[in-house]
């Protein structure tokens, strides 16, 4: 069997989403937001925009896929911050390799954080309160109807998971739910120098926020590794070169890809989340984490196994060499899927010691 795929049909009609008709023409989205943004601001926001309406069959709005009167294993995928339901398509051999083909996930979702809406009209507080109300909604429905449900989370989306889950009945998060918390991600965002680099380029101000595009390129490797484009993944007689753009939305200007960020409004979603988890949760996990990830910039292995116990104490805990997206390529998702399924059938492991050093470079995008 092949896992079908459902899709929600305002991915392919334009008018079936009220958010979508509901957002300002593009020529008014392009238009000044503050005397004092960057030089080539408006520039580079036509160009994002413009990106949206490619990019989108990529990355937008993936409902769910497989049988869920079939399947013999059950996930829900939690995106991260400016992740969508499309990037389960990235885990699906892994997931198929391991589980094998009678499975069925299922993404979180809501049409406020379409890909097709710009990052800034996304990270609203009122926006967050519905995504958490729809991911216990969802977590609710699957647990109706299935015994046993594996979380994936991605990033910061574990932040949502654990807001949401608190909620849930106890018996339920010790005995039926097991979580995947893929690229662990930091609870908070500091400040990075990149916006002093690039705010003056193409930044500018939304509601109070300072949003800019940073660059994507291998050669900016040394000074930040999530600054890199592409990866070459090797096993064994396998190998592919990955891009960034496969995975995340990117846009090209001046022959390089970008992405627009803001620590500011960023840290307010993700403060806005944290402060709604109630506490540790009781559940089985386990935790993939890159210890070249930029986005810890430079914290050591053993902090950020803390920030990890701090909301999953009894986590198993996976460090591999990798920065924060490209950790996840299918060998280290299907030895972390491997590691699961045998939690599953009874089977331990040690917790693996953290390496020696730190994190990342010391800089965050």
């Amino acid at each position: 069997m092949k896992p079908t795929l459902h899709v929600l049909s305002d991915v392919f009609d334009d008018n079936a989403c009220p958010p979508h008709r509901s957002l300002p023409p593009r020529a008014a989205a392009v238009g000044p937001t503050s005397a004092r943004e960057g030089l080539l601001a408006r520039a580079f926001r036509a160009r994002y925009l413009r990106s949206l309406d490619s990019y989108r069959f990529f990355y937008d709005d993936l409902a769910a896929l497989g049988d869920p009167h079939d399947a013999e294993h059950v996930f829900y995928f939690v995106p991260g911050l400016n992740g969508t339901p499309g990037q389960i398509r990235f885990i699906l051999p892994s997931l198929t390799h391991v589980f094998g083909s009678h499975i069925f996930v299922k993404a979180l979702h809501l049409p406020e954080f379409s890909a097709r809406r710009p990052t800034w009209e996304k990270y609203t507080l009122a926006n967050l309160d519905r995504k958490l109300a729809r991911l216990r909604a969802d977590l609710l429905a699957l647990l109706a109807r299935h015994e046993r449900v594996t979380v994936i989370t991605s990033s910061n989306g574990f932040y949502d998971f654990a807001a949401a889950a608190g909620s849930l009945p106890l018996e339920d998060l010790q005995e039926r739910l097991h979580l995947v918390w893929g690229a662990c991600a930091p609870d908070h965002f500091e400040p990075t120098p990149w916006e002093r680099v690039f705010y003056p380029l193409n930044g500018f101000s939304h509601k109070g926020h300072r949003w800019f595009a940073y660059p994507n390129h291998n050669a900016l490797r040394p000074f930040n590794p999530e600054t890199s484009h592409t990866h070459f993944w090797r096993h064994g007689d396998q190998y592919r070169l990955f891009r960034k753009s496969d995975l995340e939305s990117r846009f090209r200007f001046g022959g390089i890809e970008w992405d627009f960020v803001s620590p500011s409004q960023l840290g307010a979603a993700i403060r806005h989340v944290v402060r709604q988890i109630r506490g540790p949760l009781p559940l089985a996990a386990h935790a993939l984490v890159a210890t070249h990830d930029g986005y810890w910039q430079g914290k050591s292995p053993e902090v950020v196994e803390r920030t990890i116990r701090k909301y999953l104490p009894d986590a198993s805990i996976l460090f591999r060499p990798a920065s924060h997206l490209w950790v996840v390529t299918p060998t280290y998702v299907t030895e972390l899927l491997r590691r699961v399924k045998l939690h599953s059938t009874g089977l331990s492991f040690p917790h693996p010691s953290p390496p020696p050093g730190r994190l990342g470079t010391g800089l965050a995008a």
